[in-house]
């Protein structure tokens, strides 16, 4: 499995490279009156508009930093004969890593729904390890689609529709 790298904290976390549609940089966006505290804005993406979740303030209660690897992650699910598109502004967005499926352990943690499996660091490699690669480190997969709630998500697709 292909994974598109960031960062939360010293933590490192994976999505799904098949559901990223685009990675740009943080530019500035649309705000949203009386959203959520973690809803960072819409971003225009040709003729539509994309909630974008601060991922930084969603997970850690800290706004994500303004740093040249801070990117919007664009990540689509598609549904019938609709999309449902998301926006993840996160901190060093800088590069991907394959997964083996037989390193996935599943974990079980109430209240953090999007938090997915760690596909644990390769301890069996006879090579050094670079401790500066982030695919050397144990990977937490993200679920981005249980990031915004679904009520969240509904108002959001109506306000972008208007």
């Amino acid at each position: 499995m292909l994974v598109l790298l960031l960062r939360l904290g010293d933590r490192c976390f994976g999505l799904d490279a098949n559901d990223v549609v685009a990675v740009v940089p943080s530019v500035p966006l649309l705000p949203v009156p009386c959203g959520p505290e973690w809803l960072a804005g819409l971003l225009r993406r040709r003729d539509r508009l994309v909630p974008v979740v601060d991922l930084g303030l969603l997970a850690r209660g800290v706004p994500s930093a303004a740093l040249l690897s801070t990117r919007i992650v664009v990540l689509e699910r598609r549904e019938g004969d609709g999309s449902d598109a998301v926006g993840l502004l996160a901190e060093r967005v800088t590069e991907t890593a394959r997964i083996d499926a037989d390193r996935l352990r599943a974990i079980g943690v109430d209240g953090a729904a999007w938090l997915g499996p760690i596909a644990l660091q390769d301890t069996s490699a006879r090579q050094p390890v670079n401790p500066f690669a982030a695919s050397a480190e144990s990977v937490q997969l993200v679920r981005w689609t249980a990031l915004v709630p679904d009520e969240v998500r509904a108002a959001l697709r109506i306000g972008a529709a208007a």
